[in-house]
């Protein structure tokens, strides 16, 4: 039987936040992923990072800073569809952007949905960010993938 799960995005925020046009690659090298369900990336790459998360049940992501001062929000997850896989299916709720609660805490939650066939696929999805620093904020993505599992 499956669990909820909780995914956690932690930043070295001090040094994203500073740093003037950043990469993609400068973005994901100054965060990581864990969850409390033995996610990993075999790669060590935050692009290669899978959650396995469970049919019916619900995943929330939060945001950590390393540093004192800066906020993590989560703003929004949304599914990056795989155009080149006709069998693609996206497995949370019914919308392909589910939106944080808002503000500098933000978080998103979601549900995976209960049809058995979608045990065993993956998603890769879009993390959107932000970092709250003396009332200003820049904004981020990241693009990890969740497995579902029944």
């Amino acid at each position: 039987m499956g669990k909820n799960v909780q995914i956690v995005l932690t930043v070295d925020a001090s040094r994203l936040y500073h740093m003037t046009n950043p990469s993609q690659d400068d973005i994901h090298d100054n965060c990581t992923l864990s969850d409390d369900n033995d996610g990993i990336s075999d790669t060590g790459k935050i692009v290669d990072f899978l959650s396995n998360v469970y049919i019916a049940q619900s995943v929330e992501w939060v945001g950590e800073s390393k540093d004192a001062g800066y906020d993590i929000a989560i703003d929004s997850i949304v599914y990056d569809f795989d155009l080149n896989d006709p069998t693609d299916i996206y497995f949370l709720d019914d919308d392909i952007t589910i939106t944080g609660t808002g503000g500098k805490d933000s978080k998103v939650v979601a549900t995976v949905k209960d049809q058995a066939d979608i045990a065993e696929t993956n998603n890769i999805y879009k993390i959107n960010f932000s970092i709250y620093y003396q009332n200003n904020v820049k904004k981020y993505l990241i693009d990890p993938k969740l497995r579902a599992n029944s």
